[in-house]
């Protein structure tokens, strides 16, 4: 999955995407804006991502936890932004491989 999927599909996940004729509109508390959160380098957008889990299931929650365990092989709460983004990804079963054309 690239990583402009990865981060579009963290944002639609998160509701926080519109549209207007020129294309998606991303909800910020700066306003709407343009430019989607670099959730894959910025843990401050990743850690508002994770507030998705606040409404699930304590399932989805202990799902997202193991998924960050073996993502970095360690601690969950050293996770990089971007293993913190596949976690979140796999957990919501939103994560997609990429199809070789060849």
């Amino acid at each position: 999955m690239t990583p402009e999927k990865q981060r579009a599909a963290i944002a639609e996940a998160c509701g926080i995407v519109t549209h207007d004729q020129w294309g998606p509109l991303y909800k910020t508390p700066q306003g709407l804006v343009r430019v989607c959160p670099d959730y894959l380098n910025d843990l401050n957008a990743m850690h508002e991502a994770e507030k998705v889990f606040i409404w699930l299931t304590d399932e989805a929650m202990s799902d997202y936890d193991q998924e960050l365990g073996m993502v970095t092989d360690s601690w969950s709460w050293n996770a990089t932004a971007a293993q913190r983004a596949s976690a979140f990804l796999e957990t919501l079963g939103l994560w997609e491989e990429e199809k070789n054309e060849h």
